[in-house]
């Protein structure tokens, strides 16, 4: 309930259109249009105080610390997720959002990257060598998950990096339950190399475009599995 009320209170604030160092409303004019009482409000100020998005002077009032965005993207990481897990996702649908948005994320790492950077996207991928020839895949998909998410921290974008965060912690038991041939890693190593070649280059269109190549083939595995009938069933 309080995590609601300080997202009720930043929801308020963007409404009335305040920006940093604007005074806030009085606590019981909040608490009218928020439909709360005013120790509720006072509850969500101060915690909207511990999180950075206000400042409470004595005396003087609340006032707006920072319009950052940080707030709102912490707020946003309490609801995301859980919102997520409690629906029953067709599986085309978080494999389509996912591609939506992690293609543009690998073109605006590839774009902002340090070579720096690149260090645990390096190791990942190396994590992944050593999981695929000591055949562990619950390591391998690992692996293949700290990789995609390194690239995401590189791209720069808080929000969307949290929006895949929850997508990959929904996908994660399918992944595992893949069947992770030896052709099936082949394209997937490939397809790996080619999206951090491409960020390694700092080019934003291949990064794009190896990322997109990489994410159809899950899709397309998954399209082909509901066309076929299991070998059991089969007529012959």
């Amino acid at each position: 309930r309080s995590q609601q009320l300080v997202r009720d209170l930043i929801q308020q604030i963007r409404a009335d259109g305040l920006t940093v160092g604007d005074r806030l409303p009085s606590i019981r004019n909040l608490a009218s249009k928020m439909a709360v009482g005013t120790n509720a409000v006072r509850d969500a100020m101060m915690q909207a105080q511990t999180m950075g998005l206000v400042k409470i002077r004595p005396r003087s009032g609340a006032f707006i610390q920072s319009l950052n965005y940080g707030p709102l993207v912490e707020a946003l990481s309490t609801t995301l997720e859980a919102s997520l897990l409690q629906t029953d996702h067709n599986l085309f649908h978080l494999l389509e959002a996912r591609q939506l948005v992690e293609v543009e994320l690998a073109s605006m790492a590839a774009q902002r990257r340090r070579l720096e950077d690149l260090l645990p996207v390096r190791e990942a991928l190396d994590a992944m060598v050593g999981a695929a020839q000591s055949d562990h895949s619950n390591e391998f998909v690992e692996a293949d998950v700290q990789f995609h998410l390194g690239i995401a921290e590189i791209a720069g974008n808080s929000v969307l990096s949290l929006m895949l965060h929850a997508m990959h912690g929904l996908l994660r038991p399918y992944l595992v339950r893949l069947p992770w041939t030896a052709e099936r890693r082949l394209r997937t190593d490939r397809s790996h190399a080619e999206i951090y070649q491409a960020l390694v280059e700092g080019r934003p269109d291949k990064a794009r475009e190896a990322m997109r190549g990489h994410l159809s083939m899950a899709y397309e595995s998954l399209l082909s599995r509901v066309q076929s009938c299991p070998e059991a069933m089969k007529v012959g």
